[in-house]
């Protein structure tokens, strides 16, 4: 995706001017990041709805009562879990997805999900592991839970029915340069509801260091903008409350200054997140170089959607060629809600497998293009190092 129908997304999502560009791009941008049912809820809302074409606007329709069908069935699947967890007096906080799209964002279709991420206290993984698979979960992989602590911050997923479950003990791997104080995080969790349960989450301060520790610590800016879509959401839901001098504090008690400081930095210049200018100065008081931003936004901007089927392979652990093979399917021959958000005309079709043709024709030109910018990008890093510099500048840890 170009950066023309990008900047006309972000600009439809801020508010601040209509888009200047065909509006079949800038849907088609938003879908591909996962923000389609966000900007239907904002052109709604500001009402716009007058200026976009029939066609794209059906699509946006699609895109936000598909993300909700999805997301009521998982929440449907989440609640007996956390049940079961409560009533065996296991502490959980509800992590990411399934905490910002039911209090964050405050309309569980406005945020994708496609697994639930929770956090037990490290003791209580064995016990939190048993009870997933006594309610007929199935582990992507066995492992030595002692061993997995030593070196990931989450056990492997566990699937029950439609559900993809990751059990974490602490938010980023113990093993990189980043250290988070586990403790103080339950220290400072409070109480909340979701799928009617009522758990834990994180403090607000929290959950913005794990988001922005997410998208550039773990994932080095390739999530594509849902990420900050989620920081951005975060700082104006707890606007008033958050404790900004405590994020700066926490930053940099964890060695993650850099991290947070630019994380926060490109949430403001791409979705105008309120994050004031002594924050940032306070995390990165030397500043941060052009070149720095410029390669992490260019990082941002150049995602190809290409985790969106085969790292999802990874992620949910399959090994097997069969199991590999399920969740190629089951990620090509998407549900009737799901292919009408993507192909809209399908959902009055008679027949419906004409259009998976489509679709199985649209995966191929994904694998195609994702060689070809990842083989140009690498090449561009390759010969500027900028990718290097990045990772550099942002492992050095010093303020």
């Amino acid at each position: 995706m170009d950066s023309g129908p990008v900047s006309q997304l972000l600009r439809c999502l801020s508010a601040s001017s209509e888009p200047t560009t065909e509006w079949n791009e800038v849907v088609a941008t938003a879908v591909y990041h996962g923000l389609a049912p966000l900007l239907f809820k904002r052109l709604k809302n500001n009402n716009t709805r007058a200026g976009v074409p029939a066609d794209s606007w059906k699509r946006l329709r699609f895109a936000y009562f598909a993300a909700a069908d999805r997301n009521m069935r998982l929440y449907r699947e989440l609640r007996p879990v956390l049940r079961r967890l409560r009533s065996s007096d296991i502490p959980v906080i509800v992590l990411k997805g399934a905490y910002l799209a039911e209090v964050v964002y405050g309309d569980t279709a406005l945020r994708p999900m496609y697994d639930v991420d929770l956090m037990v206290p490290r003791a209580e993984l064995p016990r939190a592991q048993a009870i997933l698979l006594d309610m007929g979960g199935v582990a992507a992989h066995s492992v030595d839970i002692e061993w997995c602590c030593r070196r990931n911050a989450h056990l492997p997923k566990v699937v029950i029915r439609d559900l993809a479950i990751e059990i974490h003990w602490t938010i980023v791997t113990p093993t990189g340069p980043v250290r988070i104080d586990a403790a103080g995080l339950w220290d400072r969790a409070h109480p909340t509801t979701i799928a009617g349960v009522e758990v834990l989450a994180l403090s607000p301060e929290d959950l913005l260091l794990h988001l922005c520790l997410h998208t550039s610590y773990r994932d080095c800016f390739k999530g594509g903008l849902r990420p900050f879509s989620d920081i951005a959401e975060t700082i104006h839901r707890f606007r008033g409350e958050l404790d900004w001098a405590r994020v700066v504090d926490a930053a940099r008690e964890w060695d993650a200054a850099r991290y947070v400081g630019l994380t926060l930095d490109l949430a403001r210049s791409l979705l105008d997140a309120g994050v004031p200018d002594d924050v940032l100065q306070r995390l990165v008081p030397r500043g941060i170089t052009r070149r720095v931003l410029e390669t992490a936004r260019e990082s941002v901007l150049t995602w190809t959607g290409y985790e969106e089927i085969m790292p999802i392979l990874g992620l949910l652990g399959a090994k097997s060629i069969g199991d590999k093979a399920k969740l190629f399917r089951e990620r090509v021959f998407l549900s009737r809600e799901e292919m009408a958000a993507k192909y809209p005309a399908s959902s009055t079709a008679i027949h419906l497998r004409l259009y998976y043709v489509l679709r199985l024709r649209d995966v191929i030109r994904t694998f195609g293009d994702h060689n070809l910018r990842q083989c140009r990008v690498m090449m561009r890093n390759l010969v500027r190092g900028r990718k290097v510099s990045l990772l550099n500048w942002l492992r050095s840890g010093k303020p």
